[in-house]
């Protein structure tokens, strides 16, 4: 079919400013809180963020890591809410419940459900107002100890030790950006009790925090509330901070590190002005102009006509003392980092020496003001926004001056801002493969009893409708107006292919490939000028081709996502291009435990011939990728990308009527293909534990998974499976964690997943503990499933709990339209009812603690277990054969052989 999208001229481009709103009301206590509130009634939620100012720029010698380590020890309870925060927040319904760590400021946030709020925020008040004399001794030594296991997780990734590096490469010694955030070792091992007092008692007050509310909520209920709960904290004593200091690079300094990846990697990273400064600002788009989409500078040029990197990005990196510019560069296969490097600087010198082009200029900042808009949908990233916003700032409303100064930048002012601070010297680091193996006033609230938690109210979702496109297509809309966005995720079924990997890469190449009239990158260019995103995801049984829009912009985005299916235009060079860039992923993912771990399960749990037998993360295999060549790619394409079979799913800013003609003079015009619908053949449980272990000597972490096959998707025993998947491996409170995490302290967290959502499943338990624990936690593992089935049974406290947790959490699923698109999706794939959430929700509401206990007895059977570990097995083989007589076995390949 023909494309009717046609480039609007530049002046016509973006859409008014005017647009993007969000209402907001700032306030401030007293004591110093500063309070933003931005009301949002599309759903019973409320988020917030709490920012302390406070990070790791405020640390003093020999205290590094130290605002992070007080972040841990905020989630151990307080003087009114004793015990785990995060329990009892959990037990509230909130989700997006977390918090982080940055050179500039620790940041608390969560969503709850509005009957749960006066709860958070009395839990808040406390953590913020009583929190000091609570911190024991013990505490401290049980969060150093997960901290230290977090940075010993962190720094063993192959780029794990990027940011230290860049750190002292780019600051001198006494500048306050010159240490990680995570610290050092002995510093941790250091702090004492009477530390973490002072730091409480110092930044963690009133004036020295901003709290913003987004959501059901209003300005005078919020204010109210605040008030009650915060308003009787003690101000806190005024602080002297850093000020703005923009360290000069010492010219040609440069750091090389070997790392366990596939090809080297280039960074070069220039010091500029902190966050707020307008030339920092308009460095951001200069970065969009580098290296943002396929017809970028450095993209184009650098992967495409020299071909000597396969990926390039620049980004602006936000500080309050010190910005940085930074430019990443991967080198091509074959290529040299000498050679990356010198073509790089060619760009970026050519870059300097001319204005910038009036046309990409505009095309960058129509993608700047869409990323924009499509990045704060939810309360939770609105929150996020406005209350850094009031802290960087020093206003809510900000944002709104800064995207005036995009909107309105010329390609001078990018030039002249670009020669200013691109000139200076620059900081270079180049990562290396390391292929080597080594072996006061206000009235106190009331704080006991805590306020109530309102119980859940059901979630109401739209109504689900159907209908068929001309060519049979099965349509589903749900429709939601508060936004003026449409979703849709066009589910393809997929036809085998012979060869592991040529799934995901077919799919990696259509997302960077041309269609139609189009090449790649004026294809790309198209959809970025409508504000349309398009991305093609392999899915085990499925792709899905996702797009996304404004409501306006449907009929000329449908246009381009047909000539994506019928016209879609591959070239060979792309092709060898991005089979190079699956290599070496694979290749990087075979050296972290972690993802080895995940990588081999399928391979031990599904029979030969399984669509499931796929390798997890980067589905490939050395083999199976080199053989591949372009023409079978070719060849099977057709009925990769056939609608025959296929099912649409629709939310959004639109009714059926509307939308189905619209559907119908698009991708209702195209033809599909008869579909081999081949028998899934059926996958037998092991009769008795298997062990298999995988070597990474020199490892400091051991991976573990213990897994079993389950039975598939099933609308009666779903909600069962999801309490007690709760209760005992998934999330902060689930046993597991519990006992290795906050009672061992041997690990970081632990976690409770499952591999496919169709069919027969994958339920694993994995967990990253320190080596010299690797059996102790396996121990611990075997140990918790044989109670669940034995001696500890699910208990009517913990059924209780998970299920008041699930019920107050589900409104969260369905507040942004790609999240209620994702649910629609989901039950579609896995072939359940319409009224699938509805019932959903009132099985969880109805089940009973026997068929709770029933279901664990039936899908967890501690002795058929199929175990995976990785790690240095120096210093655990002995003992784990001793564990597992006779069931230990080797994998030497790292996976390939499974599925070759």
């Amino acid at each position: 079919m023909t494309t009717q999208y046609r480039p609007r001229p530049i002046s016509d481009k973006r859409e008014p400013l005017a647009d993007i709103a969000f209402p907001t009301s700032t306030f401030t206590l007293d004591n110093g809180l500063t309070v933003i509130v931005a009301e949002n009634r599309d759903v019973p939620l409320v988020s917030y963020q709490l920012i302390y100012q406070v990070g790791s720029k405020d640390e003093l010698a020999g205290m590094t890591g130290f605002a992070h380590l007080f972040e841990h020890l905020m989630f151990e309870g307080s003087e009114h809410a004793p015990g785990s925060f995060l329990e009892k927040m959990t037990h509230a319904g909130a989700t997006n419940l977390n918090a982080y760590t940055s050179t500039d400021r620790t940041t608390y946030h969560a969503t709850v459900p509005t009957g749960s709020f006066d709860y958070a925020l009395f839990l808040e008040s406390d953590r913020m107002g009583h929190f000091c004399d609570s911190i024991s001794q013990l505490s401290l030594d049980q969060q150093r100890r997960v901290v230290l296991n977090e940075k010993l997780e962190t720094e063993s990734g192959p780029y794990g030790k990027l940011y230290e590096f860049k750190s002292r490469g780019c600051f001198p010694a006494e500048h306050p950006y010159a240490h990680t955030v995570i610290g050092e070792k002995e510093d941790l091992i250091a702090a004492t009790l009477e530390d973490v007092q002072h730091w409480f008692r110092k930044y963690y007050t009133p004036s020295n925090a901003v709290l913003a509310l987004c959501g059901d909520i209003d300005l005078v209920t919020a204010r109210e509330k605040v008030s009650h709960w915060f308003g009787d904290i003690p101000a806190g004593q005024p602080l002297a901070r850093p000020e703005s200091w923009i360290a000069d690079i010492t010219p040609q300094r440069r750091d090389r590190y070997q790392a366990k990846v596939a090809n080297g990697t280039l960074q070069l990273v220039w010091n500029i002005p902190p966050a707020g400064n307008p030339d920092a600002t308009l460095l951001s788009l200069v970065a969009d102009y580098l290296a943002s989409g396929l017809s970028s500078v450095l993209v184009k040029n650098l992967v495409y006509v020299r071909e000597i990197a396969s990926s390039v990005q620049a980004m602006v990196a936000d500080g309050a003392l010190c910005s940085q510019f930074i430019i990443s560069a991967t080198v091509a296969e074959g290529q040299a980092l000498s050679a990356l490097e010198q073509s790089l600087l060619e760009e970026v010198y050519a870059f300097l020496a001319q204005p910038c082009d009036d046309q990409r200029l505009c095309e960058v900042k129509n993608d700047a003001l869409n990323l924009f808009r499509d990045s704060y949908k939810t309360s939770a990233q609105i929150a996020a926004l406005l209350s850094v916003c009031q802290v960087t700032l020093g206003n809510a409303d900000a944002f709104r001056q800064q995207l005036s100064q995009l909107d309105n930048a010329s390609p001078d002012d990018l030039h002249q801002v670009a020669r200013r601070w691109l000139s200076r010297p620059h900081y270079t680091l180049e990562i290396e493969p390391f292929t080597a193996r080594t072996d006061e006033t206000a009235t106190a609230a009331q704080r006991t009893p805590p306020p109530a938690i309102q119980p859940p109210v059901p979630l109401v979702l739209p109504q689900v409708q159907h209908a068929r496109l001309a060519n049979g297509i099965r349509l589903v809309l749900l429709e939601r107006h508060g936004q003026n966005d449409i979703y849709l995720d066009l589910l393809l079924p997929t036809a085998a292919l012979p060869r592991p990997g040529q799934h995901q890469l077919l799919s990696e190449l259509l997302n960077q490939s041309g269609a139609g009239e189009r090449d790649a990158f004026s294809f790309n260019q198209a959809c970025r000028d409508l504000g349309c995103r398009m991305e093609l995801r392999r899915r085990l049984r499925h792709f899905s081709l996702l797009l996304s829009c404004r409501s306006p912009q449907l009929p000329a985005s449908l246009a381009l996502l047909s000539d994506r299916l019928a016209h879609s235009v591959l070239l060979e060079e792309d092709f060898q291009r991005q089979r190079a860039i699956q290599l070496d992923a694979l290749t990087e993912q075979q050296q972290i435990a972690s993802a080895l771990v995940v990588r081999v399960l399928p391979g031990l749990l599904y029979p030969a011939g399984h669509p499931c037998r796929v390798p997890g993360g980067s589905e490939g295999t050395h083999a199976g990728l080199t053989q591949t060549t372009f023409p079978e790619l070719m060849a099977a394409l057709p009925q990769l990308l056939n609608v025959q079979g296929a099912t649409l799913a629709v939310t959004g800013d639109i009714t059926l009527d509307v939308l189905l003609p619209l559907l119908n003079t698009s991708v209702g015009q195209l033809a599909g293909l008869p579909m081999d619908n081949a028998a899934i053949p059926q996958a037998d449980p092991p009769m008795h534990p298997r062990v298999w272990i995988l070597d990474i000597p020199g490892a400091e972490q051991t991976s573990i998974a213990a897994a079993s096959l389950l039975p598939g998707v099933s609308d009666t025993d779903e909600a069962g499976f999801e309490l007690l998947n709760a209760v005992f491996a998934s999330g902060f409170t689930s046993r597991i964690n519990l006992n290795l995490r906050e009672d061992k302290n041997w690990t970081y967290g632990v976690k409770g997943r499952l591999i496919n959502d169709f069919q027969q499943r994958v339920h694993y338990v994995q967990t990253e503990v320190q080596a010299d624990r690797t059996c102790d936690a396996i121990s611990e593992i075997l140990a918790e499933y044989r109670a669940l089935i034995g001696e500890r049974p699910v208990t009517a406290d913990e059924l209780a709990e998970v299920r008041r947790t699930s019920l107050l959490g589900f409104s969260s699923s369905a507040e942004s339209l790609s999240g209620l698109n994702n649910m629609i999706s989901w039950l579609l794939r896995s072939q359940l009812p319409d009224d699938f959430w509805q019932t959903h929700q009132q099985r969880i509401g109805e089940i009973t603690l026997e068929q709770i206990n029933d279901l664990a007895q039936q899908l967890f059977s501690p002795e058929r277990l199929t175990w995976v570990i990785a790690g240095d097995t120096s210093l655990f083989r002995e003992e784990l054969a001793a564990m597992f007589p006779g069931n230990l076995h080797v994998i030497n390949d790292g996976g390939d052989a499974l599925y070759d």
